[in-house]
């Protein structure tokens, strides 16, 4: 495959990007390991950029980027938002409480994770799951992959993206399997 020439500011760069790192949070649930929520952070955030910026015109992209990183960073909850009033009329709010959860767990990839001497429960499986049992507080993290993939199918629908246009490049890999696997919320032209 030749090498990509896209400059950082473009929204297909967020695209490919978004794309790579569902996928491979999902592989990440699917064999239960906890960088999996880290990555569908990526992969929701990046979706989300990506329709920010995708109708702004070439001359100002690098501007409107540079923009939302300097006031909505990483930051999943404030892009949420944003991005809500953005596809306005669609009504994503079911989504609310899956993009909390999801932001919750950007903290994961820095040290002192969530805070020294605390203690941490973390429930990731097929559905959320946040009943938790202790003698003590602890910081609970929880995610559903089922509530993430539907929550991506939807901003893939709310976002006017083509899944084809997106997925057709990996018609020779293994990715459908990962994708496929266990996901109620398929969208079925991703993988022609």
């Amino acid at each position: 495959m030749p090498p990509s020439t896209a400059k950082i500011e473009d929204p297909n760069h967020f695209l490919d990007l978004a794309f790579g790192y569902y996928i491979t949070g999902r592989f990440a649930l699917l064999n239960r390991l906890d960088v999996g929520p880290n990555l569908l952070h990526h992969a929701v955030e990046l979706l989300i950029k990506f329709t920010l910026l995708k109708d702004v015109p070439e001359a100002q992209r690098s501007a409107q980027t540079a923009k939302i990183g300097k006031t909505d960073g990483h930051n999943l909850n404030k892009l949420w938002e944003r991005y809500k009033h953005h596809v306005a009329p669609t009504d994503l709010s079911r989504f609310d409480q899956v993009v909390a959860d999801l932001d919750r767990w950007e903290n994961v990839r820095y040290g002192g994770f969530p805070s020294p001497g605390s203690g941490v429960a973390k429930s990731i499986g097929p559905l959320r799951w946040a009943s938790v049992s202790t003698s003590r507080p602890v910081d609970l993290y929880v995610l559903g992959w089922d509530d993430v993939d539907d929550l991506i199918t939807a901003i893939f629908a709310a976002s006017g993206i083509n899944p084809k246009s997106v997925g057709t490049r990996y018609t020779h890999t293994e990715l459908r399997e990962w994708y496929e696997r266990e996901n109620k919320h398929i969208m079925g032209d991703l993988f022609p």
